[in-house]
């Protein structure tokens, strides 16, 4: 999830240099061209475009309490569109974690409530919020208690789940998403009244944001704690493999981090390999040789009765920043869960270092394993152009043609997804 400030996406990106595809159209008419991750309805008023649009299919992420059922009416409304329900690691301080309550928490709604919720999941923190020492701690303790004031009810995490369930449950071809851990994000300070505020409320108000983003808002000093942001991801990830929904994940400057938190839902259900000499006993089994997969899975050798899956079916590393080592890491063959990896021009290309690792790390995932997005916040011809161009990008990394990449990214998606693509649009249902 990229920034929210304006609703413009004029991202810069580095050029594309010696496409070896420049000659060759753009394969919009084969239907095949799909979106992994993106967020109109960050931009309501640019809904109205996904119709004409050349993309077949947007894969929308909702992130935090506003869009909730915005994305709801747009998976159910718009056959191009296939909804994710989660809540994004940016706005993971809206939710109290009552998982340690027995029962289920209750709304977070007096001040002193919410400025203590807020004291105990934010970074930097005061040395008390009743009787600040020093000048930094008063500071703190006054921007802590303007948040909290500007703040509505702090939800229980245990009703979002709840209710984010029921959400799935009335959309089967649903994904969980956007998640994950974010270390660098700074929350925004709460609106003011002075000028700029003023300024870029009516622009957000002129452009239809939806609310709840940053909306031209100051930066304020506090991050919210790591610790809390896995207690949430974890949450999610949990419902996730109970629903054996794929999910969509985002981590920034969190890598091992995002990695342990997943680990930690496939434990004790890796798949079993075969040792080096248990290979080569059985290579001489008829149709099985050294090109065989090394996990018993797959050789039919489990006995044992089938335990209910603790982790998600497929899992989707969005606008994935990490190093090729990274990469190899999430494809270890002891991994139970399909992982897959998305590029889109908007984070992964607006600088040429970023362009250049980005090229290493897709010449390294496999062929089956890559997905294209856009991650942008508005609908369009602005959505179309950045898909486009990671495209033109990937195609060149991997020298493909278009229409090789095209297809080869569609039958991804589908897999990713769990679905066959259905005539005349991606329904949301599971098929």
């Amino acid at each position: 999830m990229c920034g929210q400030d304006t609703g413009s996406e004029d991202h810069a990106a580095v050029p594309l240099d010696n496409d070896p595809n420049a000659d060759e159209a753009f394969p919009w008419d084969t239907g095949r061209v799909v979106d992994a991750h993106c967020h109109p309805t960050d931009t309501m008023a640019s809904l109205a475009a996904i119709p004409g649009m050349g993309a077949a299919a947007l894969t929308v992420m909702s992130t935090r309490a506003q869009d909730q059922d915005l994305v709801a009416a747009l998976g159910k409304d718009d056959p191009k569109t296939v909804p994710a329900f989660g809540w994004h690691p940016w706005f993971s301080y809206q939710l109290h974690d009552d998982s340690g309550e027995g029962k289920g928490g209750e709304d977070l709604t007096s001040l002193e409530d919410k400025r203590r919720h807020l004291a105990d999941v934010l970074v930097p923190k005061p040395s008390s919020l009743d009787e600040p020492a020093s000048d930094k701690d008063k500071q703190l303790v006054a921007a802590l208690d303007a948040l909290a004031a500007s703040l509505p009810a702090i939800r229980p995490l245990s009703a979002f789940i709840v209710e984010t369930r029921q959400r799935l449950q009335d959309h089967p071809g649903a994904l969980v998403g956007e998640i994950g851990v974010d270390k660098a994000f700074r929350v925004p300070e709460p609106a003011t009244e002075d000028k700029a505020s003023a300024a870029a409320s009516s622009a957000t108000s002129e452009l239809g944001l939806t609310p709840g983003g940053r909306e031209g808002r100051r930066l304020s000093p506090f991050r919210v704690q790591p610790a809390h942001q896995t207690a949430v991801l974890a949450a999610q990830l949990k419902l996730a493999a109970e629903l054996q929904r794929p999910v969509s994940v985002h981590g920034v400057q969190a890598h091992g981090l995002l990695f342990s938190a997943l680990a930690a839902t496939w434990k004790e259900q890796e798949k079993k390999l075969l040792s080096h000499r248990q290979r080569h006993q059985i290579a001489g089994i008829e149709g099985l040789d050294d090109e065989t997969s090394d996990s018993e899975d797959e050789q039919g050798a489990h006995d044992a009765p089938k335990r209910a899956k603790t982790y998600p079916p497929a899992i989707c590393l969005h606008s994935f920043s990490g190093p090729v080592d990274m990469l190899q890491q999430y494809l270890h063959p002891a991994i139970p869960a399909a992982i897959y990896f998305s590029f889109s021009t908007a984070v992964n290309c607006s600088t040429a270092n970023g362009c250049a690792r980005t090229a290493e790390v897709v010449a390294a995932c496999p062929d089956d394993r890559l997905l294209v997005e856009s991650d942008l916040h508005v609908a369009g011809a602005a959505m179309d152009a950045a898909l486009k161009d990671m495209y033109r990008r990937v195609c060149a990394i991997k020298k493909w043609t278009l229409a090789e990449g095209v297809a080869q990214i569609g039958r991804n998606y589908d897999a990713f997804i769990q679905k066959t693509r259905p005539k005349g649009g991606y329904e949301t249902k599971l098929t």
